[in-house]
Parts: structure tokens; sequence; C-alpha cells
């Protein structure tokens, strides 16, 4: 009986629908699948210790962009409860877009969240052939759904997180990590610098897809985390040496 459990973290401003694909193809197999709540808190640390405190046991982490971000911090809290990571369209880095986060938050206090989505987020998330009505409708609801006061403290997190490369460093459990070849927001070389320093890691790099990977490439999504969830969950030794696997997938 496979007892392995996956714990999803949601990009800023996104839920559940972000992983919808995954969580119904990893569900058949029989692994248990949840979606941690980072809509409460200020910081990248504070969210982590929620996601902890509701987590099993031991489990594998699989998280975009922000989530991401927060698995990587939950990885530093408490590296022996996580069994794998997977680590999609995101960065290690600092925040660097403090300026144009002030200007959205301002926007989203005079009431314009719905714009701010629609005009300056939404359309940096989607490779354009990807951009069809059903997946910038997803994009959009999930943005609105939660609403002001989340985008405010998912932005507050953002802005006020600090540099992940040596948490990086640290990951010795197996690490999957996923970029899109056409992503605007987190670019191939932020994932390059983070497996870089993961002792063993895979990179893998999708075409045809930008920022949002598991809805615009959701089948190859599901098959290289089934893929990573199949490695023992040992932790490796530190060897100091990092063999990085690339894999380029298929048009």
């Amino acid at each position: 009986m496979n007892h392995q459990s996956v714990v999803f973290l949601p990009g800023f401003m996104c839920d559940d629908r972000l992983f919808r694909p995954q969580i119904e193809s990893l569900s058949r197999t029989g692994i248990a699948c949840s979606v941690g709540d980072l809509t409460q808190a200020c910081s990248i640390e504070r969210m982590a210790q929620l996601v902890l405190k509701e987590a099993p046991k031991r489990f594998a982490i699989a998280g975009l962009s922000m989530g991401g971000i927060v698995a990587l911090e939950i990885y530093k809290q408490a590296p022996e409860r996580i069994t794998h990571l997977a680590l999609m369209n995101t960065t290690a880095r600092a925040d660097a877009a403090g300026q144009a986060r002030k200007k959205q938050l301002g926007r989203v206090a005079a009431g314009e969240l719905d714009l701010v989505l629609r005009e300056e987020l939404k359309p940096q998330y989607l490779a354009p052939q990807n951009r069809t009505p059903e997946r910038l409708e997803i994009l959009e609801a999930m943005g609105v759904g939660l609403g002001e006061d989340v985008f405010c403290r998912q932005t507050m997190a953002l802005t006020i997180r600090g540099s992940y490369l040596e948490t990086a460093a640290s990951v010795l459990c197996p690490t999957l990590i996923i970029a899109g070849a056409e992503d605007r927001v987190c670019p191939l070389d932020r994932h390059e610098e983070i497996a870089s320093r993961i002792e063993q890691a895979r990179l893998t790099i999708l075409p045809d897809c930008g920022h949002i990977s598991t809805l615009e490439q959701p089948e190859a999504v599901s098959a290289a985390i089934t893929e990573l969830l199949k490695q023992p969950a040992a932790q490796a030794t530190r060897s100091g040496n990092c063999k990085l696997e690339v894999v380029k997938t298929p048009n």
C-alpha cells in the first residue's frame, strides 16, 4: 500500500486549482495529496510554520513560484520531515521587485485588484500559445477569490524575504526542479542556480511553457513528480560535488 503524502504549495494569489491535474493524477495511485494554506501569514517563515503544523509527520513538498520559496523555508525549518522536494517555476533569490509591488499594493488598496491581476500579472504568467480563455479564467478566478487581504499579506511576505541559496545548498533529499522554457517571471537561469547547489538534483525544462507549468503542461508535470516520488527517500551524503541531471522534454 502506498503511504506517501505530498503537500502542494500554491504560487502568489493561487489556490488548489493550480494543482488540480496533479492531485487527480497522484491520487489515482494512492498518494495522499493536500494543499498548504499560504493565505494567513505576512512572512515566508510564518507560512512555513503554519504548513508544518498541519502537515503529516513525513511528507514530500511540491511548490510553485512563491510556494517553491515556502518549500525551501520548510526544508530549512524541518529537513528531517521532508522525503522529496519539487520546486517549480521558482527562485531562491531575495526579492528585487519592491517598487513594482508597492505600486500594485496602492492599486489594490484603491479597489483595483481585478485590474492588477488582469493587466500586470496574468500577461506574464502564461506562454503566448497557452493563453487560452480557460487558463486565463482560472488565474483570474483564483486571485479574485482570495481577495485584497491575501494579496497584501502575500505581497509583504515576498517583499521582505531573504535569499534561499544557502538553504538550497543544504538540501539532501531527492529533488526535482521544473522550469518553463518561456517563463518570464522566473527564467531558466534561476532554476539552474538552484539546481547547481543541490547535491543530487534533476532539472526538467518544459518547452512551450511559461510560469504556470502545472496548468500549461499538466501531464509532463504529473509524470515528473511521479518519477520523483519513486526515488528512495533517504537523505544523500554530503559530498560537496553536486550531480545535476538536466532533462529537456520533447515538443
